[in-house]
């Protein structure tokens, strides 16, 4: 299964509100030319956000967005070091958010295959719990790799 992370990936993010995450990881997508723009980009997501929470429990947030500005299906990656407020099934604060990047153009249903197995992966408590503690990339994406997520 190919790494739909490689680059996309902060975990010593010191963002300290929602938007703030967003935005950095937007930053880092069009960067790493993921996304062509990233302000149209993070307006998606959060058109997304706007529908409904994308806030799971335990901490751990998978917002999604859809764009034609997205160059290929992606997963972006960021941790903070504190709790954000974020609208969750729990009502706790998220520290690790699991950004989905979909394209628009040439679109199928590999987003929905992507979300399947990362939403799967992270049910499992062990593994949410293993990947709040991870702060190096290459074992963080070792944990997610195993438990199915990409």
């Amino acid at each position: 299964m190919s790494d739909l992370i490689q680059n996309n990936i902060n975990l010593h993010s010191q963002a300290r509100t929602k938007e703030e995450a967003l935005k950095e990881l937007c930053k880092e997508l069009e960067k790493n030319n993921v996304v062509s723009d990233k302000i149209l980009f993070y307006q998606a997501v959060q058109e997304r956000e706007a529908i409904g929470p994308t806030g799971m429990e335990n901490g751990i947030a998978i917002p999604h967005g859809e764009s034609d500005v997205v160059n290929r299906a992606a997963i972006a990656v960021l941790k903070t070091n504190d709790g954000l407020v974020w609208e969750s099934l729990d009502n706790q604060p998220i520290k690790l958010i699991f950004l989905l990047v979909v394209p628009t153009i040439d679109r199928n249903i590999e987003h929905l295959k992507i979300l399947s197995r990362l939403s799967a992966a992270l049910t499992h408590k062990e593994v949410q719990d293993k990947l709040l503690c991870e702060n190096d990339i290459v074992s963080f994406k070792k944990i997610l790799q195993n438990a199915g997520g990409m």
